[in-house]
């Protein structure tokens, strides 16, 4: 396994032991009868209601715990069991709960209680899961630190005093945490995958239309998709193969560890190596070290086009944003009606599209955007990628910073965006659609998770899995010195 330590939280309060298994562990005793679901999920709550790190919005309580008890009731006379039978998961709160309230993060949908699942949800429910409560979530998953001013920041498990990273914030605190068994969340520019780097959990963003996004609080047509964060890339992986469905229904991904002799890793300098802190570049370093102990062979590849990305980024989704909030609060009176009930950061950019002092992306640039600069760095992309298995860039170029109501953070002695920074290496991958794993790279010298991405074409998350899983399964073996 990579070298990272537990955060103290996940060590420390009632059950601390009992819970410490993996996904893929705690599967495989309940199906030996060592361990019960409803004992399992009970052991959960009571952690939830220790936890440090508001990693939760709700939990369902007494009603998860009868359909615990139920699912026991099927093993006992002989059932047939699904992948995931009795298995607690944290859901992201944008993600529809059928009888249970799903806000996606903001008061102005505090009341909305769905009457159906979102089809991930379902499907997952069907393989035997249990929805153990609701995630905490940057409102409107708009957003990349989880400070949410309705319910509350997440915290990152390694130091509550810092955020955990976001949209899906809560989601990965409380993997990390050993709040739930896993975990799902959405992405639209990084939202599953940068707060798995910064809690050191791992995380899978799917081939954009892997998963079903129906039924979900949405942000962009173009970017969002759903996925797995889970402690492995076993545990992530066992989830991507129930959520996923259409054609690629009943893929394997059985997250065995490749065989990387030979196999060809690209490494994307440039855009993805100019500007990370020491403990995101020391990282990188141990992770080259240790495909390269493996026996992949670290090919320089090039990513051209990549400097305005995060203009990119915002001429796609926030006029889609704009149209799926606004249908998600039409029962409130729509967007335009509710942006004094947003928080200030959601509302600063709600108030730029709609509004009296709106100034929206024009339609012009949104066709360009979609038309010309997307296909052009997708043509990048696949350049990259035509010689090689996968990319590996860092995931994020920074570890967590503090929680604060600013809009900026300290980045190697300057200030610049919050968002714009943590987004640098993830946004590209989701407007292009490509599928992604974040892994733990090692903790920095100031005892933060660093988190590094695997890459690669369309429909790849099968070779990903299994080379990230080679990755995470092993250690560096070399006698080079470390943390150079």
């Amino acid at each position: 396994m990579t070298e990272l330590p537990p955060p103290p939280v996940a060590v420390t309060g009632p059950h601390a032991t009992a819970v410490s298994g993996t996904l893929a562990e705690q599967a495989a005793a309940i199906r030996r009868g060592e361990l019960s679901s409803r004992e399992l999920t009970g052991m959960y709550l009571e952690r939830i209601e220790h936890d440090p790190l508001n990693a939760f919005i709700l939990t369902r309580g007494e009603q998860v715990l009868a359909e615990a008890a139920r699912l026991d009731d099927r093993q006992a006379a002989g059932a047939p069991l699904g992948p995931l039978h009795g298995l607690p998961l944290g859901v992201k709160d944008n993600l529809f709960t059928a009888g249970t309230p799903t806000t996606s993060g903001t008061s102005i949908l505090r009341d909305f209680v769905p009457d159906q699942d979102a089809t991930v949800v379902r499907l997952l429910r069907e393989a035997g899961a249990l929805v153990l409560g609701k995630t905490n979530l940057h409102e409107c998953s708009f957003g990349v630190t989880t400070d949410n001013p309705h319910f509350g920041p997440a915290r990152n498990p390694y130091d509550p005093g810092r955020i955990p990273g976001g949209s899906s914030g809560g989601s990965a605190a409380a993997v990390a945490a050993r709040l739930c068994s896993a975990a799902v969340g959405t992405d639209t520019g990084g939202s599953v995958r940068i707060p798995a780097a910064l809690c050191g959990v791992t995380a899978i963003k799917p081939t954009h239309g892997r998963v079903s996004r129906e039924r979900i609080f949405g942000l962009s047509w173009t970017c969002d998709v759903v996925g797995p964060i889970a402690r492995t890339v076993e545990d992530a992986a066992i989830l991507l193969r129930v959520m996923s469905s259409g054609p690629a229904a009943g893929e394997d991904f059985s997250a065995a560890a490749a065989d990387l002799r030979g196999v060809r890793i690209g490494i994307p300098g440039g855009w993805f190596a100019a500007d990370n802190t020491p403990d995101v570049d020391r990282a990188l370093a141990r992770a080259h070290r240790r495909l390269e102990d493996l026996g992949a062979v670290l090919v320089p590849v090039t990513v051209d086009g990549l400097d305005d990305v995060a203009r990119t980024g915002f001429r796609t989704v926030i006029p889609e944003g704009v149209v799926l909030l606004d249908e998600a609060m039409r029962p409130a009176g729509g967007l335009a009606a509710n942006l004094d009930r947003l928080g200030p950061d959601v509302r600063s950019a709600m108030a730029a599209e709609v509004g009296p002092q709106a100034r929206p992306v024009p339609a012009a640039a949104y066709a360009q955007t979609l038309h010309r600069a997307i296909p052009a760095m997708r043509r990048s992309f696949a350049e990259a990628l035509a010689g090689v298995a996968a990319l590996l860039t860092p995931t994020t170029p920074a570890g967590a910073i503090p929680i604060s109501p600013d809009a900026s953070m300290r980045h190697n002695g300057r200030t610049l965006d919050t968002f714009e920074t943590f987004t640098r290496y993830t946004s590209c991958v989701s407007l292009t659609g490509l599928p992604a794993v974040s892994v733990p790279a090692g903790l920095g010298a100031d005892g933060l998770p660093a988190g590094v991405q695997f890459i690669g074409p369309p429909w790849s998350e099968d070779r990903l899995i299994g080379i990230a899983a080679a990755f995470q399964q092993t250690r560096e073996t070399s006698g080079r010195p470390r943390g150079s």
